[in-house]
C-alpha cells in the first residue's frame, strides 16, 4: 500500500512508532560526564549530614552512580587516605584509587578521572556557599586542589 492510502491518523501512529523506535520520542537518560563511563563514586558521610545528601543528589543529578557509606567519625578515613586537614570537608569520596574531598563539582571528577594524574585525589575544601550540594551562591571562582602523593595540596583547577 502506499503512503497515499494511509489516512492522517495512521501515518501519525506510524511516524510517531518511528520516533519511539529510534529514541527520539523520549528524552536520553543522563550520561555520566566525560568519561566515567558507570564508574562508582562512593561517598563516605555521617548519618545526619544534609548537604552531603543534597551532593549526593547533585551527583546522581548528573549521571553519576553514587555508592553511600555512612561513619559517626570520618576523621580517621581522611588520615588513611592522606587528605591534608587544610583540604578536609564534611565528606570523602573514592573514585577508582582516587579520593574526592568535598563539594567537588562534577567536571573536576571528570577530569581526574580523564586525566589520571600521579596523585591522591582531588579536594575542594570547607563548606563554600555555592558548591555543589551547598546552599547560596559563589562569590567567585572555587579552586580545587590537587593532592600529591606525598600529602602537599597545589592548586589544580578553578570552578
Amino acid at each position: 500500500m502506499s503512503i497515499r492510502g494511509i489516512g492522517g491518523r495512521g501515518l501519525a501512529i506510524g511516524i510517531l512508532g518511528i520516533l519511539l523506535l529510534t529514541g527520539c520520542g523520549a528524552s536520553a537518560p543522563a550520561r555520566p560526564p566525560g568519561g566515567l563511563g558507570g564508574e562508582v563514586i562512593t561517598v563516605y558521610k555521617t548519618p545526619t549530614c544534609g548537604c552531603c545528601d543534597a551532593y549526593i543528589r547533585y551527583l546522581r543529578d548528573h549521571g553519576v552512580a553514587v555508592h553511600v557509606v555512612e561513619q559517626d567519625d570520618l576523621a580517621p578515613l581522611k588520615r588513611q587516605s592522606g587528605i591534608p586537614e587544610a583540604m578536609w570537608s564534611c565528606h570523602t569520596a573514592r573514585i577508582g584509587p582516587y579520593v574526592v574531598e568535598g563539594h567537588v563539582p562534577v567536571e573536576a571528577i571528570a577530569r581526574l578521572w580523564a586525566e589520571r594524574p600521579s596523585a591522591l585525589g582531588i579536594a575542594l575544601p570547607g563548606m563554600p556557599p555555592g558548591s555543589p550540594g551547598m546552599g547560596g551562591a559563589r562569590t567567585g571562582p572555587l579552586t580545587i586542589y590537587l593532592i600529591a602523593p606525598d600529602g602537599a595540596a597545589h592548586p589544580w583547577m578553578q570552578w
